[in-house]
């Protein structure tokens, strides 16, 4: 019998915790994602970086255009909808565009794939993100209702979520490497935490 494969579609901290989910379910599933990881501005999405649900619905469109199946996908997007410039003040995706978005990318997922699974956004310390005098601002209240409209969209269509927001501040305080990317050894117990949730899943 053919192993199925585990196909990953998400941001920036899934391009961190990507490797170590790989080898931690490389007994069972063959794994695989978007495009290559190169070295680069992890805020600014492309290739294995999918970008907000805007970007990640243009992609699974393409794809169900194309006749592409799915054994396994996760999916995960929110962290670039939150984006709020610092200028304007604007958010990148209202969350009534968000919550369309992710009805569409649900409909085209299940159509194209066995099983769906979302995966949550992971938090944002305000304090720490937006100490920068650049870039763009995050906050965490956001990540929670943005996070709660996935789940409420993913409940509609039966996808089984994977709780990583929950998980990662159960980690304590001292875990981010820069503005909201994570230590190595917290992208670790991220990547064995969704292992864990796919191996009950099925």
């Amino acid at each position: 019998m053919d192993r199925k494969t585990v196909f990953l579609i998400g941001d920036s901290v899934s391009m961190h915790y990507g490797p170590f989910l790989q080898e931690m379910i490389k007994s069972k599933y063959n794994y695989g994602r978007t495009s290559e990881i190169v070295d680069g501005d992890l805020d600014k999405p492309g290739g294995a970086n999918a970008g907000d649900s805007n970007m990640v619905l243009e992609y699974l469109r393409d794809e169900y255009n194309k006749g592409t199946k799915y054994n396994i996908l996760l999916l995960n997007c929110g962290l670039h909808d939150i984006r709020i410039d610092r200028v304007t003040k604007q958010i990148q995706v209202e969350k009534w565009v968000f919550e369309e978005n992710l009805n569409r990318i649900s409909d085209f997922a299940s159509k194209m794939s066995e099983r769906v699974i979302w995966i949550t956004t992971t938090p944002v310390v305000d304090v720490v993100h937006n100490r920068r005098n650049e870039g763009f601002l995050r906050y965490n209240k956001d990540v929670i209702l943005y996070n709660s409209i996935a789940e409420n969209v993913m409940g509609k269509y039966q996808i089984s979520c994977v709780d990583l927001y929950t998980f990662t501040t159960s980690l304590g305080e001292d875990i981010y490497c820069d503005h909201v990317h994570f230590k190595e050894a917290v992208r670790t117990l991220q990547g064995a935490f969704i292992a864990g949730n796919l191996f009950c899943f099925q």
